[in-house]
């Protein structure tokens, strides 16, 4: 049985339907490879009904699974992406505008050393 929480039922509906979204262009990639599902959960070493919450959509499926099931069918490429600081536009934004408006020379340090 697998273990339940509440973020897995408190998803925004757009977030739910990208990860439902994201099984299904997994399991269209694995049956173009001419995988099974057996031969794909053994090659990343999780068991068929595993595979199969991840291939449904299902929330609760780890992010180690998911990385799995991209490298094992090529594509985990795109993961490096993921989150990137530096496509992160807002934050970008928000941390330029903590920038200081002005920068003072710093005073140089008195060499008392005789």
């Amino acid at each position: 049985m697998t273990k339940s929480t509440q973020a897995k039922f408190s998803l925004p509906p757009d977030v739910a339907e990208t990860i439902s979204r994201l099984g299904e262009n997994i399991r269209i990639a694995r049956k173009r490879r001419a995988m099974t599902l057996d031969d794909m959960a053994s090659r990343m070493f999780v068991t068929r009904k595993t595979l199969a919450r991840l291939e449904n959509g299902d929330p609760g499926v780890s992010l180690a699974v998911i990385s799995s099931a991209l490298w094992v069918l090529g594509l985990d490429k795109g993961l490096k992406h993921i989150a990137n600081p530096e496509e992160d536009k807002v934050g970008i934004h928000n941390q330029k505008q903590r920038l200081p408006q002005r920068v003072h020379p710093k005073k140089p340090k008195l060499d008392l050393d005789f």
